[in-house]
């Protein structure tokens, strides 16, 4: 394509790794972000780069979540509403909560899995980044034996895309590890993932793109798009009034994308579900690896000489005050499985909000009808992890290079079956 200038909105992992991919094409890049500094919900996230994990939209999703909004404590909880948004939201996630849906996810993100890895390793390596990558898998960790059966089954469901997989009983966990409470039972080893430290990676990746001499404006909040005659859209409309003009925008601004592309005439079907972690310091010991506490649904990941624990989908209108309970659900969760979490200080505190798109897959494609826009967002949790592979997509599509990845269900208009 000609070297003519792309503006992406949104320095998120996803921006910036769409960023990266393009400059590294030769292709003249601008980078907007609303906020002062690097600390997007790709920062907060837990940790894990869990590739070939699922949607959330799994069979019996729906009704467990109705279980557990009347808990506000609970790992997913919705605060009552009666928005017609809201409510479409809720319909059109549950008719997506089935067997047949999640094959159909599982088959485009077991494939994106491996690619995405790849990515994320060349960057690592070509640009030098240390980000406390550590490629040793991740636990399913369970207390309860009956969960056995469905972690397996889930592990299975993963095998014919080449994942592997290990059983570790809890006496074999406390053999190498006396963090380990007695009470677990075992864990299912997801062995190909890998672990790192989200911030270190998104502050690095924003100043390698610096360093190829990508523009990363900050503190440039997009309040729509701007659009010529034919309904081509010829750029980003800012706050202070300014207009940057492009040959193409990326729309990769997590929970702020659908309201920017209603300015198209769009309407991306996402709700902004906020999550929250802590930093622990002071552990005498930690985790082998990073994982998921079941049960109470807290993913934990050691970086360094500290522990994360985050997690929660509190899915409610943005701006509302952060919920003290939910960051102590965190604590409490994590007592249950590990010894001498009551001794650590806490060293930091996040909450922010993740794109959940209502059939649980991210949206990643051009806007036929608007020429001139190009939509990557709605990753959910997913964002660390599928960001690389992300990156490569948007890249080759806007510089017609064959695709990685060429899944219907990516794109904005999605196929109408869901049964």
């Amino acid at each position: 394509m000609e070297n003519r200038r792309i503006v992406v909105v949104g320095a998120g992992i996803i921006g910036l790794c769409s960023a990266y991919e393009l400059a590294r094409r030769g292709v003249e890049v601008m980078v907007l972000d609303r906020c002062s500094t690097f600390d997007s919900a790709s920062c907060g996230n837990a940790g894990l780069f869990s590739i070939g994990h699922g949607p959330l939209t799994k069979p019996g999703a729906s009704w467990r979540g109705v279980r557990m909004m009347f808990d506000s404590r609970s790992p997913l909880w919705i605060r009552p509403s009666l928005s017609p948004e809201l409510l479409r939201w809720l319909l059109t996630f549950h008719r997506h909560c089935t067997q047949a849906h999640l094959d159909r996810c599982l088959h485009t993100l077991c494939a994106m899995g491996w690619r995405t890895i790849e990515a994320l390793e060349e960057i690592l390596d070509r640009e030098s980044i240390d980000c406390l990558y550590q490629r040793n898998g991740w636990l399913d960790l369970f207390r309860d034996d009956s969960l056995l059966t469905v972690a397996m089954h889930e592990a299975a469901a993963i095998a014919p895309y080449g994942y592997r997989t290990d059983f570790i009983s809890g006496n074999e966990l406390r053999k190498g590890n006396s963090i380990y409470r007695d009470e677990i039972a075992g864990a299912v080893h997801y062995v190909d993932s890998a672990t790192l430290h989200p911030g270190r990676l998104v502050r690095s990746l924003a100043s390698a793109l610096a360093a190829r001499g990508v523009s990363i404006r900050t503190n440039s909040t997009v309040t729509g798009l701007e659009r010529d005659k034919s309904g081509r859209c010829t750029g980003a409309r800012l706050a202070s009034g300014e207009v940057v003009t492009a040959a193409t925008t990326v729309l990769a601004a997590g929970i702020w994308s659908d309201d920017l592309a209603r300015d198209a005439g769009l309407r991306i079907a996402m709700q902004p579900a906020r999550g929250y972690h802590v930093q622990i310091d002071g552990l005498a010991r930690l985790p082998c690896t990073g994982g998921i506490m079941r049960e109470v649904s807290v993913p934990f990941t050691p970086m360094g000489s500290q522990l994360r624990l985050a997690g929660t989908l509190e899915i409610a209108p943005v701006g509302r005050p952060w919920m003290r309970k939910r960051i102590d659900a965190l604590l409490t969760g994590a007592r249950k499985y590990f010894h001498g979490i009551e001794h650590g200080h806490v060293t930091h505190e996040w909450a922010g909000y993740r794109p959940c798109t209502a059939d649980g897959m991210p949206v990643i494609g051009a806007i036929a009808q608007t020429p001139g826009l190009y939509v990557a967002t709605g990753h959910a949790m997913m964002g660390l992890t599928l960001g690389p592979v992300t990156g490569r997509i948007v890249a080759a599509d806007l510089c017609g290079e064959p695709q990685c990845i060429d899944e219907e269900i990516l794109r904005m208009i999605r196929p109408r079956h869901c049964d």
